[in-house]
């Protein structure tokens, strides 16, 4: 679980740092566009922000549509509503099946259905697991895991730590946040813990539907653990200990996709129940496998897949739609690199496509018509995979052994009909048709909202930063003269194109944090200068726990500024002043050289109020928006002037035209909340001819 909560921190901090709230906002009137009717997205009084007062009616009016707009996309055009919409296909796929139509029938569909969000074939797919499913087991109640025997073969699974475990998971859950936990193994796994597994009787086979996945499994259950634990008994004892328990395909499948020794895959097969049926919890966004036998292809077991084939259990052969051959040249390692890296070439591979050879499959693909010894394989909707001539000499002279299935086999489509299907995607059509239209009425409001405004679009903005940066001369400070967002937006673009995503890089200094090593963490501070990631990842668990890493975080050598402070915006004001007591240093700056007043004033007027009563200063000279610029801009998007402005004014000996600009917005747009400004001070009267800011961002606005 702490390896879980240290990968969301991480990620976290990452795309607060390189992905801002909100992407800069910017406006510019569009001549040719006509004005659009307001009435075409319906204004509710209602939704008008409180105490917020605006200029005009026009402007008020445009506001609070596009509002409604935003309110309306999070609504209807999320990726939930589109999988919604899709839902309604999966169900019309399942009633078909359910009357005996075949996927070459199913699949006769396929062009009348535009992707939106998945593949025809994958809702097939998904309309075929949901028939499956039906007949095992599945729970997404968390609490099962309290009544798991044997979970201690999971990393961090003790069987005190459960009960932590699964409140942990819930709050997630409750929290809305979507993520992925992939499970580890335990490293000193026992026979006890492994037959104590085997003691879940009545839900061995009880699969839990949750984040939790393990091993390429997206479930988990006592059973899959069993099988990925197996070979921790000896043959004699497995074979003691299956003998008494039913297994799925499910099971077999895991066993499979890790390689599980062939004597222990062939006894697991024989305790399976309907051993022919599609395993459901090993499919890909490009791979799905209609039974064991596929899987055994994918993964080059030549060994199973004969003794499946004793069973009568073969890889899919569908000319047209998908072959064992298919699957087996999608699942070889992509291109001439790979196969050079390997130290022995796996005679897996040249195993596998003889033995598929040998019992007459054939593959889809087509010859290059102007370089007529170049093959490429494609099976429908899948990956495309080319015969390299700098592959290994005996896996090419299989590979132009393979026959190629003439296109005469290919689906024939049919126009829409009365079917279930048809009809589905018929009103799936409809209802994106209307979405797209929704869309489109709402960037036309958005639009006039950007000119009545007065702000330019952001490709504008971005117009601004690639001429500046062609001759790469003194591009920040250029781009400060002409408004200091143009900074931030720079260095967002330059963050996102040169940002390291190393999570999985290797670290001691935050394996020993995640391990709750803090003394072995402190000693590491003091004597190795700390990187960025580690830096950042270290701020980020201190902000949660001030007692055992504010020691480590002052004890650094030669320490550098972490990439953002943004994580104090949000910080509960307690937290400030537990900083505060046990000796935090305030003063910090981030690599931007931005200080902590851009934090305090978008999180509280206390938050203010601490850090100039502990002699800090606003920093009034850098590069970027200073704490001013951003207080004027707040002001300006709630309508109303902020409380702590007056105390930042005074740390500012002069103000710079970016403040000028912002104050001349206020003039225009607040006139009531500008009086009170200048009141506060009068340097602050915009020059006649001011011009008011074209440019905002997201993050401080």
């Amino acid at each position: 679980m702490k390896k879980l909560v240290i990968i969301l921190i991480i990620l976290a901090l990452i795309l607060i740092t390189f992905f801002p709230k909100q992407n800069l906002t910017s406006e510019s009137p569009e001549k040719d566009n006509a004005e659009p009717t307001l009435t075409q997205v319906p204004v509710d009084e209602y939704v008008q922000p409180k105490m917020k007062t605006f200029a005009t009616k026009k402007l008020k009016k445009l506001t609070l549509a596009n509002k409604q707009c935003r309110n309306r996309n999070e609504s209807l055009n999320s990726t939930n509503q589109g999988l919604s919409i899709n839902q309604e296909i999966v169900k019309a796929l399942e009633q078909e099946i359910g009357q005996g139509k075949t996927d070459r029938e199913l699949l006769a569909y396929s062009h009348q259905y535009e992707v939106f969000y998945k593949r025809y074939d994958n809702l097939l797919l998904e309309a075929k697991i949901n028939i499956k499913k039906a007949k095992y087991n599945f729970t997404s109640s968390l609490d099962i895991l309290n009544d798991w025997k044997g979970l201690s073969v999971i990393e961090g699974f003790s069987t005190s730590e459960i009960p932590n475990v699964v409140q942990k998971l819930k709050n997630i859950e409750a929290s809305n946040v979507n993520f992925i936990w992939d499970l580890n193994l335990a490293e000193d796994i026992t026979k006890a813990d492994v037959y104590a597994l085997l003691d879940n009787k009545d839900n061995f086979t009880t699969y839990l539907e949750s984040p939790l996945s393990i091993a390429g499994s997206s479930v988990i259950s006592p059973a899959i653990l069993f099988v990925l634990t197996a070979t921790t008994l000896d043959i004699d004892e497995y074979k003691q200990a299956i003998s008494l328990h039913s297994f799925t395909v499910n099971e077999v499948a895991i066993a499979i996709k890790n390689d599980m020794p062939i004597e222990y895959l062939k006894l697991l097969f024989e305790q399976t129940k309907t051993p022919e049926d599609m395993p459901l919890f090993v499919h890909g966004a490009h791979n799905s496998y209609y039974n064991l036998a596929d899987l055994a292809a994918a993964n080059f077991n030549t060994a199973f897949l004969k003794f499946l084939d004793e069973f009568g259990v073969t890889p899919t052969n569908e000319p047209g739609i998908i072959t064992g051959m298919d699957i087996a040249l999608l699942n070889l390692p992509s291109g001439a690199k790979a196969y050079k890296k390997l130290k022995v070439f796996p005679n897996k591979y040249l195993n596998t496509l003889t033995y598929l050879i040998n019992k007459g499959y054939r593959a889809h693909g087509f010859i290059d018509d102007w370089e007529e010894t170049t093959t490429f394989f494609r099976a429908p909707n899948r990956r495309l995979f080319q015969i390299s001539n700098d592959l290994e000499p005996r896996l090419l002279e299989l590979l132009y052994r393979i026959e190629l299935i003439d296109i005469h086999h290919n689906i024939e489509q049919i126009p829409p009909d009365q079917s279930l299907v048809s009809k589905a995607i018929a009103h799936m059509t409809i209802w994106r048709e209307a979405l797209s239209n929704k869309a489109k009425s709402c960037d036309a409001i958005r639009k006039a909202l950007l000119a009545e405004e007065g702000f330019l679009e952001t490709n504008e903005a971005r117009k601004v930063i690639q001429r500046i940066r062609k001759d790469n001369q003194n591009i920040p400070e250029r781009l400060h003269e002409i408004d200091p967002v143009l900074v931030e937006l720079w260095r967002d673009l330059n963050s996102f194109s040169h940002r390291n995503l190393s999570s999985n890089q290797e670290s001691k200094f935050i394996d020993l944090l995640v391990e709750n090593q803090y003394q072995r963490a402190f000693d590491y501070s003091v004597l190795n200068p700390l990187t960025l990631r580690e830096t950042d990842t270290l701020l980020a668990l201190l902000l949660r726990n001030v007692d055992d890493l504010l020691p480590i975080w002052n004890a650094r050598v030669s320490p550098q500024p972490p990439s953002s402070l943004i994580a104090f915006e949000n910080l509960p004001i307690d937290k400030w002043e537990l900083l505060l007591n046990e000796g935090f240093d305030f003063s910090i700056r981030d690599k931007f050289d931005n200080d902590l007043f851009i934090s305090a004033v978008l999180n509280s007027s206390k938050a203010v109020k601490l850090l100039i009563d502990n002699g800090l200063i606003a920093d009034s000279g850098k590069l970027g928006l200073d704490v001013l610029d951003i207080l004027l801009d707040e002001s300006y998007g709630q309508g109303r002037l902020n409380s702590d402005i007056s105390e930042i004014m005074k740390m500012f000996s002069k103000f710079e035209p970016s403040h000028y600009a912002r104050v001349a917005r206020l003039q225009k747009y607040f006139p009531e909340e500008y009086k009170k400004l200048i009141s506060l001070n009068k340097d602050l009267i915009p020059s006649e001819g001011t011009k008011i800011n074209q440019f905002r961002h997201g993050n401080y606005y």
